[in-house]
């Protein structure tokens, strides 16, 4: 049994889709505490997980609100105390950092900081990568539980389909703004290390696709936009460049899943659970649970210094793979999602964590 404190001292008038996901589970009218039927509805009614109000009898602390908002609330001497609390009694600790942009906080002994955004070589072990967490659209849009199986090919099937430009005006609106994100951190404190590296996403999406549509190595099956979402902004439209989008996944092999305006990509997590196979473009990214799962076996894992590579790289990869290992593949990816990167997955991985340590 996993027993889960959660600190009601301070409350923030936030809502819940702003709460760190995997306190929501636990997240009743009152507060906190346990109702099986919002348990069930996070698929955790039955896991062992349970809210506990007592810290001593807790093995894990989860810190609700994220920590910018400590931070930007003048309360991030609180954050002290839950680490001295987490010390007090021996529990593993664990926070996020919101957003999309790589900001250092100050570290913690006793609680680790999941985020998604940010460098692995500029923060330290403290930070740890966390997933997008995503409702199954492989069930409400397909009805399927597992995905349906692509046999292998002699050329991969390269799929894209997103907002990529190479127009100069709009690569230098993006260096601009990353030029002004980094002056206002350097106004802030000029010594610290976290700084935005220049990369106008949209712009080298573009290039990516471009040195893919340009080999003999590959097959595309890319849809351009010039816009995010295709500038969909009525319900219709979203629902139908959502259903463009998945479909252009589950027609394709692999996909191409690079960093946007934050230094993580929400599409690596997409294929996965469509149970096809991303083609990751590492920019220096925090990775989930990196300790646990050798993410190499599950994605085409491609070094941004070897960009200029990639449609030979790809069809490397997808050679040395035997008929039976691409289909494998393909359910291997979509238990990787169902089973490690859901909510219940995380869960799961924690608990894990827990046993390591005998906490559990």
């Amino acid at each position: 049994m996993m027993r889960v404190f959660i600190p009601s001292d301070i409350y923030f008038s936030i809502p819940d889709r702003e709460l760190f996901i995997l306190t929501r589970p636990f997240k009743i009218a009152t507060g906190w505490g346990n109702d099986f039927s919002v348990l069930s509805r996070w698929d955790l009614a039955n896991a062992n997980f349970l809210y506990e109000d007592d810290p001593a009898k807790a093995s894990v602390m989860l810190l609700p609100y994220s920590i910018n908002l400590y931070y930007s609330s003048g309360n991030k001497n609180r954050l002290k105390v839950y680490d001295e609390l987490c010390k007090r009694y021996s529990l593993l600790g664990y926070a996020f950092i919101s957003g999309d942009r790589g900001i250092e906080y100050s570290s913690l002994r006793n609680i680790v900081f999941f985020r998604m955004g940010g460098f692995q070589r500029q923060l330290n072990s403290n930070n740890r990568g966390f997933p997008v967490f995503l409702s199954d659209q492989l069930f409400s849009i397909y009805g399927k539980e597992q995905p349906e199986i692509r046999e292998k090919k002699d050329l991969p099937i390269i799929g894209f389909c997103g907002h990529a430009s190479s127009s100069e005006l709009k690569r230098l609106k993006e260096l601009l703004k990353l030029t002004w994100i980094n002056l206002q951190r350097a106004i802030k404190n000029p010594m610290r290390r976290d700084w935005e590296p220049f990369f106008p996403s949209v712009w080298y999406r573009a290039f990516l696709l471009k040195q893919l549509q340009g080999s003999a190595l590959v097959k595309t099956n890319f849809i351009l936009r010039d816009r995010y979402r295709a500038g969909a902004t009525t319900k219709e439209d979203m629902q139908a460049t959502t259903l463009e989008y998945y479909h252009n996944i589950k027609e394709s092999d692999y996909v191409l899943c690079v960093r946007g305006g934050g230094n993580f990509s929400v599409r690596l997590y997409e294929t996965l659970m469509m149970g096809r196979i991303p083609v990751f473009i590492n920019t220096d990214c925090l990775l989930p649970f990196f300790d646990a799962i050798n993410w190499r076996e599950h994605v085409v894992w491609i070094n941004w210094e070897d960009r200029e590579h990639i449609p030979k790289l790809i069809y490397e990869f997808h050679s040395k793979l035997s008929s039976s290992d691409f289909r494998n593949l393909q359910l291997s990816n979509r238990n990787l999602w169902k089973d490690r990167l859901s909510v219940k997955g995380v869960f799961f991985m924690l608990k894990d964590e827990l046993s390591r340590v005998g906490k559990v």
